[in-house]
């Protein structure tokens, strides 16, 4: 049994009625107008406390980080098994539900190849993600903009372009998913980036563009370029002090 019905079959009678209602006026099936109604629910209350959307940005960096939230499919295996595809080659598919996502790449207007990532399904819980890790040697000590030009149709949830940069013991150094500033549906393609600084001791860059829900992104001239301190690091940074100890409104 799939998420959607497991979730389906533990409400009450009169509430599958009320729900069959809605589904009917919705064109979709009971079982995934309820995974949509919880999946939105869930996804405003984490948006109404500071303490669940800190906990939660927490557990995507984790994700990104291990690869994968609900299998053991390690990276390593992920391009493995797409390293066949000559047309996406050196990208693979990540992200805490992989498997709810496709990729690809098809040619834009102008005759350039774009990558995409869109989700499987028409409910799609976690996220998916089209990466590639590189040697941070280049940048090292250095502040490092990737940015590029994206495409997004039909996102329920939110899309973002996402660096982080990794240290010796795998930790990470410095991460931005553009989490605040997510990318929604847009009419046409947009430039985005983000800004990070790689610390000398950086081992390795990880970067790509990520989808939460469902939807479609497309990305395209993708570029990494040094740039001065005079440009401002869009990740989130610690404060300098504690603040607000006194817990003053």
């Amino acid at each position: 049994m799939n998420m959607q019905n497991r979730i389906y079959v533990t409400m009450s009678p009169r509430m599958r009625k009320a729900l069959e209602l809605c589904a009917s006026l919705d064109g979709s099936s009971s079982a995934s107008y309820a995974a949509v109604l919880l999946s939105n629910s869930i996804a405003q209350e984490i948006e109404k406390s500071p303490a669940l959307r800190e906990r939660w940005l927490e557990m995507e960096r984790e994700a990104l980080l291990k690869g994968n939230w609900d299998t053991s499919i390690s990276a390593q295996q992920e391009w493995q098994a797409h390293k066949q595809d000559t047309a996406t080659r050196g990208w693979m598919l990540s992200g805490s539900h992989a498997k709810a996502y496709e990729y690809g790449s098809e040619e834009k207007a102008g005759g350039k190849n774009c990558g995409y990532l869109r989700s499987k399904d028409a409910w799609s819980e976690g996220f998916g993600t089209l990466m590639q890790v590189f040697k941070a040697t280049e940048y090292s000590n250095k502040r490092l903009r990737y940015s590029a030009l994206v495409k997004a149709e039909e996102i329920e949830g939110w899309a973002g372009l996402w660096l982080r940069v990794d240290g010796p013991q795998k930790q990470v150094l410095a991460f931005d998913n553009m989490h605040t500033r997510p990318i929604k549906s847009t009419p046409d393609w947009q430039r985005y980036e983000v800004v990070l600084d790689v610390p000398q001791e950086s081992i390795n860059i990880a970067f790509g563009i990520l989808l939460h829900g469902i939807g479609q992104v497309w990305i395209s001239d993708i570029q990494f370029a040094g740039v001065g301190s005079d440009i401002p690091t869009t990740g989130e940074s610690l404060p300098d002090q504690p603040t607000n100890l006194e817990f003053i409104a």
